[in-house]
């Protein structure tokens, strides 16, 4: 149950008290939280900071501020998406972290599915990619073709586990691979990859699909460099 807590950064300990209580499942989603003033009571805080707090939530998608009928926890909520979203914008880690993490999370998995994804899966990985083909000329449509490639391979390891951490950093991920996209010939090195990794998992080969997917991530760290010095670019022009 919610705790009388310290007085130093109150908000977002009142934050960390009620993503505790979701995740120990005390709220479930679509039930009614206890109003303001009972939970500022509660907290042993002012009613500015549990305000606070909830408008953060509400922005992180967790709880639904309803007029007139209260505070619920929404019914559509991952907690690991709006926690690494809210820790990222409090900047506790920076991108190229999530990318690194990413990246050992992948490796990970494209072995696995190497290793045990059915026919089912290896159709499904193969209708993914063939969409993707058709959006090569869409960033945004491409984006997502390309991150639901890389979640079907998350299921094909058949770990609910892996699919969530997965499905975890989706938001922060898909903002960014808007602007990879965008380095000329991105999509093209990325489709050629993503084809290689398929052949891979069709020849049951982990040790190579492994490989593939480290040429992969090594195609985005020179990417990352390549945009963060654009970007570092423009704001020296700006500022000059």
């Amino acid at each position: 149950m919610l705790q009388k807590i310290e007085k130093s950064t109150i908000s977002e300990q009142i934050i960390r008290q009620i993503k505790e209580i979701i995740l120990r499942g005390e709220i479930k989603p679509g039930e009614k939280l206890p109003p303001e003033r009972e939970m500022a009571e509660i907290f042993s805080v002012s009613r500015s900071s549990v305000r606070e707090a909830i408008r953060a939530l509400q922005y992180m998608g967790i709880l639904d501020i309803r007029s007139n009928d209260g505070i619920y926890l929404n019914n559509n909520i991952n907690i690991l998406a709006d926690h690494l979203k809210f820790s990222y914008l409090l900047k506790k880690f920076s991108f190229m972290e999530l990318v690194e993490v990413r990246k050992i999370l992948e490796v990970g998995v494209v072995r696995l599915v190497a290793e045990r994804a059915t026919e089912e899966a290896k159709l499904s990985l193969h209708s993914i990619f063939e969409e993707s083909l058709s959006c090569q000329d869409e960033n945004e449509k491409y984006v997502i073709a390309d991150y639901a490639f890389h979640e079907a391979l998350a299921e094909a390891t058949q770990n609910s586990l892996l699919v969530d951490m997965l499905q975890g950093m989706k938001p922060l991920l898909l903002e960014s691979n808007i602007e990879l996209v965008k380095n000329p010939g991105q999509i093209q090195k990325a489709t050629t990859i993503h084809k290689a990794i398929l052949n891979a998992i069709d020849m049951g080969a982990p040790d190579l699909a492994e490989r593939e997917m480290l040429i992969h991530f090594k195609n985005v760290s020179e990417t990352l460099d390549v945009v963060s010095q654009h970007e570092f670019d423009r704001e020296v022009r700006e500022k000059a």
